[in-house]
């Protein structure tokens, strides 16, 4: 939900961005009605009442509708997108400037599509020009989704349920206007082991399938061995070394300095060429270069580890 969060809000600030290098003048009208009717009100008379403003392109467009309170403020506004001639998306602001809802106009808006795949395929509707309703909450997620046929009928919608910490906990889609549930999903989500669970049901309540999503340990995501210390700039290491043993061609000059191995050094100023197995709590494991076998270090015994590559291992 975050991320559909992100990119709403980066679809408003787009447009808006867009709408403001494109706006040519603007009109003022006393309400909706009057908007559609293209009945103008007065410059001079839009003071100390409320009204609607609308910012038009040079095409005479409208990009942009804003409603004013009596003292001036903006109570909400909707940026109108279009796709050649034609209207596809209405964004909605409050009076706070967050995304209050989405109208989506079209039959290829993907969850109308696929809402559509659980009617009765005797529907005479038309969904041609028909109309998808996002509606957020106020914590900027998914509230409701409601499907608007061509003839402004609404024909469905998906209800979106959330628990006390905002984790989406499941989804109920009914056809309208009889509210008949003819689809629900139940989520589960383990936040220790990052575990997921899917279950969907059928209208009559039988669930059909059931799925577990979890997350992979780190050391499974790595084609070759992690990083040694935790340090996300080890990553380097791990990336050099694949540009090294692959033979990969760089389309620009670089230089990587490397060694031929780790440089481990001692406090008491010795330093030794080994290769760092595993970092541990309180010890070190390596071996030295050119011989076989592991040894031990205690960490109190180690002022410093470079890698190959230059980066500090340790401290």
């Amino acid at each position: 939900m975050q991320v559909c969060k992100k990119i709403t809000l980066l679809v408003f600030i787009t447009h808006a961005l867009y709408a403001q290098l494109s706006i040519s003048y603007m009109r003022f009208y006393a309400n909706d009605k009057d908007f559609i009717s293209d009945i103008r009100l007065l410059a001079t008379h839009r003071f100390d009442r409320s009204h609607l403003q609308v910012f038009y392109d040079e095409n005479k467009t409208p990009l942009i509708k804003e409603w004013i309170d009596e003292k001036g403020g903006v109570l909400k506004r909707e940026y109108l997108e279009y796709k050649g001639k034609n209207l596809v998306r209405r964004y909605y602001l409050n009076n706070s400037q967050s995304p209050d809802s989405v109208r989506y106009f079209g039959k290829d808006e993907p969850w109308s599509q696929e809402f559509r795949k659980v009617l009765n395929h005797q529907n005479k509707s038309y969904y041609d020009r028909q109309e998808t309703l996002f509606v957020l909450n106020q914590s900027n997620q998914f509230d409701i989704m409601r499907f608007i046929n061509v003839q402004g009928n609404p024909y469905g919608e998906i209800e979106f349920i959330y628990n006390h910490l905002g984790l989406l906990v499941g989804e109920v889609w009914r056809l309208l206007p009889k509210k008949i549930i003819v689809r629900k999903y139940a989520y589960s989500t383990d936040i220790l082991t990052g575990k997921k669970e899917i279950r969907e049901f059928n209208q009559n309540a039988e669930q059909i399938s059931y799925m577990v999503l979890s997350q992979p340990p780190a050391e499974s995501l790595y084609k070759t061995i992690p990083p040694r210390t935790g340090n996300n700039l080890d990553e380097i290491s791990i990336l050099l070394e694949d540009i090294r043993q692959k033979d990969l061609k760089i389309p620009f000059d670089v230089f990587i300095p490397k060694t031929d191995h780790d440089l481990l050094v001692l406090t008491n100023g010795d330093s030794l060429m080994v290769e760092i197995v595993d970092m541990r709590s309180q010890q070190i494991i390596f071996s030295i270069a050119g011989e076989e076998g592991k040894l031990t270090m205690p960490k109190f015994r180690v002022r410093a580890i470079v890698s190959k590559y230059g980066e500090p291992i340790y401290p």
